[in-house]
């Protein structure tokens, strides 16, 4: 099928022109005199490549451009601008800010066209030739929502990259499907078809009760997936949904897949695998702890894993196993899947950021070191432990406490008591004067050595509790401390005349720094007024710094001062806008969501949480903000629905 453009030029000699080399290219052209009608045209046919005047009747060329990147069909779609009145850098950088990579102003050379058309119908191929594979696993790991069409005959819904019904209404292959599966005779097919029903009309008409309906579609989609996935069909992805047909029936990519590999498993080339990966050290990923549990991994599987540890080969573990080729088709599904990495030297595994309850389909047990075994009678073990054991009244035995567990007992209850009415300083015995770093931590290690972890183990339940707690009330105050040192240590600095430059002032860049590494400790001691105060002083030492933006907006917003008061807030969003501007961080992504979260906007906040990600995948304050979204949604799903079933 040739690719389709669409010319949005009013000038009538230019059109035949452009159409008749198009033509002589193998490429179907549709003209647009207007505005208007490219719009429409835009709006109801399939288009690949837009050749558009910026200067047209009824809607300009730049309405239709800005229209079109607000559309979701028409976000990415190819753009060359051909203009003879806007000419100039600012009108080529406007445009291109709006995806467009080509611009030429008039009159162009021929070479000048075909230089942008050739190098943009090489973008489009580019894109057309990936595998159905690349093309699912792209939906799926951008989590898109739209309609997918395999042979321009076949359209399945995706929702957030899953696929969750498809359309019959038109399609005579699942009437076929149900034919053969003895669920309808050839006449029932063939009315059906007739109708162009969609698949409840089934249940409605009395040919399948609604279970078998769900169970036949769900076997269908899945079936036409892994045929797609075998055989790599053209398919087009649409950014938005059609007609939603119902029963919904989801089905799991990652799970789909598995289930294909372990059917392909005994085809796999195992050597050819081991050839190109062997010598590299296997790991897993992040996203291994996200997707592992979709599965119902069989045992073999589950030996790969838990020999998977960052410092042994992919070689290692093929030989390590009994069936080489099984064990490599999985790990090129964990590789696809990105639930595992490879490396070049042996790399520490990173480990969930969320709790975990089973993994591998099995309980997370914790670890329980056992003693070496030892070589003992009963009757050894009872002259050993008789002497030490004694009898309730009600006939239970007990072990009493030894003298030196039960002076532990009492130090723990003991400094319990007389942390209650101390502040930080008071328990490291320091003052606000007098301290230093050196002391705070000598203070505290020296705490810290009176609950040495065998001791814990001698204490009963209550008071293994109140150690517990006093070892964090330690950590709390050490941390506090080490922050006010850091603050004062920074404050030394600032009034350093080791920072003086040769005019005579500070530099101005490490001045900057200070200021903004000082705002940073009163951000973490929730001293809003103190850290707006310090990093609007970095800001304007370096107001073109985006972290210096984005956290003077962040400080200004949590400031209980400015609550009340909307010129504070409209100047911390727009100071986040221009660090955007300056430069896209993971920080002011992340500052914006928790704005948008706080105003109960979860949708948007859930985007720049996810923008934030993207840079950077360790941003903990963005995954904490999906959490909590993540958790509302299932609270208020909970909700509905108590009161619909009461």
């Amino acid at each position: 099928m040739p690719l389709r453009v669409l010319i949005a030029e009013d000038n009538e000699p230019l059109v035949h022109l452009l159409t008749k080399f198009l033509a002589a290219k193998g490429l179907e052209v549709i003209a647009a005199p207007t505005g208007l009608a490219a719009l429409r045209h835009l709006a109801t046919t399939p288009i690949d490549l837009v050749l558009l005047d910026l200067r047209l009747p009824e809607r300009s060329g730049l309405e239709v451009l800005q229209r079109l990147r607000r559309s979701p069909r028409g976000a990415h779609l190819p753009v060359i601008i051909m203009t003879g009145i806007y000419k100039g850098d600012t009108y080529v950088e406007a445009c291109r800010r709006l995806g467009v990579r080509h611009y030429l102003e008039k009159p162009f050379t021929k070479e000048a066209f075909t230089a942008a058309l050739d190098d943009t119908l090489t973008e489009i191929k580019t894109k057309t030739s990936q595998s159905f594979l690349e093309i699912l696993l792209g939906i799926y790991n951008k989590r898109r929502t739209g309609v997918l069409t395999i042979q321009s005959t076949f359209p399945i819904t995706f929702i957030k990259g899953e696929p969750v019904t498809f359309q019959t209404r038109g399609c005579h292959d699942f009437f076929n499907y149900l034919v053969n599966r003895g669920k309808l005779t050839t006449d029932e097919q063939q009315k059906l078809v007739a109708l162009r029903v969609e698949r409840l009309y089934l249940t409605q008409a009395g040919h399948l009760t609604y279970d078998e309906l769900v169970e036949e579609s769900a076997r269908y989609l899945a079936m036409r997936l892994s045929e797609a996935l075998s055989k790599n069909p053209p398919v087009l992805f649409q950014d938005e949904l059609g007609e939603e047909e119902q029963p919904f029936v989801p089905q799991s990519i990652p799970r789909l897949m598995y289930e294909m590999t372990q059917e392909a498993a005994p085809r796999f080339n195992s050597a050819s695998f081991g050839e190109r990966f062997g010598t590299r050290y296997i790991s897993r990923s992040p996203q291994f702890y996200r997707r592992i549990n979709f599965l119902e991994l069989r045992e073999e599987d589950i030996t790969v894993l838990e020999l998977i540890d960052g410092h042994k080969t992919v070689r290692t573990l093929l030989q390590a196993v009994t069936h080489a080729n099984q064990a490599a088709a999985f790990m090129h599904y964990l590789l696809i899947f990105g639930m595992i990495n490879l490396f070049e030297a042996p790399a520490i595994e990173p480990k969930a950021d969320f709790p975990l309850k089973t993994l591998f389909n099995r309980p997370i047990a914790p670890e329980v070191a056992f003693p070496d075994e030892v070589s003992i009678g009963f009757a050894d073990l009872v002259l050993e432990v008789s002497d030490n054991v004694s009898i309730d009244d009600d006939g239970a035995m007990d072990s009493p406490l030894t003298h030196s567990e039960i002076d532990f007992e009492q130090t723990v209850q003991r400094e319990f008591a007389q942390l209650k009415d101390k502040n930080y300083y008071e328990i490291f015995n320091v003052s606000r004067q007098d301290f230093q770093f050196t002391a705070l931590k000598d203070a505290y290690f020296a705490k810290t050595k009176l609950f040495p972890p065998e001791k814990f183990m001698e204490l009963s339940g209550s008071t293994q509790e109140l150690a517990e707690e006093i070892l964090s009330i330690y950590a709390n105050a050490y941390n506090t401390l080490s922050n006010v040192i850091s603050k004062e240590r920074y404050d030394e600095l600032l009034n350093d005349n080791k920072v003086i430059g040769l005019d005579g002032r500070q530099d101005e860049k490490l001045q900057a720094k200070i200021q903004f590494q000082s705002g940073n400790v009163f951000l973490e001691m929730g001293e809003y007024e103190n850290a707006e105060r310090a990093f609007q002083e970095s800001f304007t030492l370096e107001p073109n710094n985006p972290l210096h933006c984005a956290y003077l907006a962040w400080a200004i917003y949590k400031n209980p001062a400015n609550r009340q008061s909307k010129g504070a807030q409209d100047r911390a969003i727009s100071l986040l806008t221009k660090s955007l501007s300056i430069e896209k961080t993971a920080k002011a992504y992340t500052f914006r969501g928790l704005m948008l979260l706080e105003e109960g906007r979860d949708g948007l906040a859930e985007g720049e949480f996810l923008k934030a990600l993207k840079h950077n995948p360790s941003e903990v304050e963005a995954r904490k903000g999906l959490r909590q979204i993540a958790e509302k949604r299932d609270a208020e799903k909970k909700g509905i629905f108590r009161r619909i079933f009461g």
